[in-house]
């Protein structure tokens, strides 16, 4: 491409050649008259005529490489003279792309996002993986942070737990820690770099232990984009049928396993207003039914039966006591048989948490199975959230 700049130096140098050309035509004026004489006999003929040819001054010198009207000393102006083809200035080209807008923090669900988690029980050899598609990210070149972010459960052995994997690039390590034993927990790791335009491929696969066992759920991209806006995600589920409706089973009403080991306070008296496993002496007057005895085993479930349920989409939500001497693994709730960790250690006090989102109908059951720790549940309640 020759830009304006290249044009006008051509032509500077046709200006340069041009002078020269002058310049020689001076110092040809200025011969000898001998010079001239003979000059003049080379335009004669042997017949003693003159050559047309020679004699006209617009005749071209065959050995100059000049036009004819440059050897007359006639100048043409250097800027009006044709410019080569291979110099000339291109057309005008399509204006560049405008700069990419500004960042825009974007969040992308995997197609699964919602539904029950996927659990990996193998050995370190194993070819098995957990694989989750996260799609509509933007090309790398606008992707200027990208975060992994999934619920995982079961993850307590810190730099052995599992390998992650984003479209072939890695291996991730799954964050964990001790403390995370049977208690699903919300993480992130940074894949900056890792992204591609699109579909994205996100694999979950054994660590080196020999074995690997956790549950994976809820994955998606967190991505700083240069994006105008961020792309929509998957359309808002359709409202609940109008029969749908919220359901919640407070701890009286609740069945329990091992009764002796449950100390079920009184709805009149607020601070005691839930359900508890115990097993200490103390507990013995709190319990409004007279029930418990001390020195069992905290074991037991307490279950929560909610009939008919109309088909739907729900968040399940749970409340309990927090305190800080609740069971260190989180107490264990199942919703129709799937069991996930909540944990209660915190001196939060009474606290409502989120189980999770699950389409249900029929006949539910959520349980509270206490396991030999102190364990609480004030209610369970069904919220509807979509058809």
């Amino acid at each position: 491409m020759v830009t304006e700049v290249g044009v006008r130096g051509y032509r500077c140098a046709m200006r340069c050649v041009w002078l020269l050309v002058s310049l020689s035509g001076c110092v040809a004026g200025g011969l000898t008259a001998e010079a001239g004489d003979a000059a003049s006999d080379s335009g004669r003929r042997a017949d003693g005529a003159f050559d047309t040819d020679a004699a006209n001054p617009d005749a071209a010198d065959p050995d100059s490489g000049l036009p004819s009207d440059a050897a007359s000393g006639d100048v043409p102006d250097p800027d009006a003279a044709e410019i080569p083809g291979d110099m000339a200035p291109p057309p005008d080209a399509a204006p560049p792309p405008p700069p990419p807008p500004g960042a825009l923090d974007c969040v992308f669900d995997s197609d699964t996002v919602g539904e029950p988690a996927l659990e990996l029980d193998v050995g370190p050899n194993s070819g098995e993986r957990l694989t989750f598609v996260v799609r509509g990210l933007p090309a790398p070149a606008f992707v200027e942070q990208a975060t992994l972010t999934f619920d995982v459960y079961d993850a307590d052995h810190p730099g052995e737990e599992g390998r992650i994997r984003v479209n072939g690039s890695g291996p991730f390590d799954i964050p964990a820690r001790v403390e995370w034993d049977n208690v699903a927990t919300a993480v992130t790791v940074d894949i900056s770099g890792a992204t591609v335009e699109g579909g994205n491929r996100v694999e979950f696969g054994p660590g080196p232990r020999e074995r690997s066992f956790f549950h994976i759920s809820d994955v998606r991209i967190a991505a700083r984009a240069r994006v105008e806006v961020c792309p929509e995600g998957p359309p808002p589920p359709p409202p609940p049928p109008p029969e749908a409706r919220v359901r919640e089973i407070r701890y009286p009403a609740a069945e329990y396993t091992n009764r002796r080991t449950w100390v079920l306070g009184c709805e009149n008296n607020g601070a005691r207003a839930y359900a508890y496993t115990a097993r200490a002496e103390e507990h013995e007057p709190t319990d409004c039914e007279g029930l418990y005895r001390a020195g069992g085993d905290r074991r037991g479930d307490g279950i929560f039966r909610f009939p008919a349920v109309v088909d739907a989409t729900y968040d399940i939500v749970v409340g309990s006591r927090h305190t800080e001497n609740r069971n260190p693994r989180g107490a264990l709730f199942l919703v129709n048989g799937e069991a996930r960790r909540i944990s209660q250690r915190s001196d939060r006090d009474f606290t409502e948490d989120i189980w999770g989102q699950r389409r249900l109908s029929g006949d539910v059951e959520v349980i509270l199975r206490a396991e030999g720790e102190s364990d609480s549940v004030t209610f369970v309640r069904l919220v509807p959230r979509g058809g």
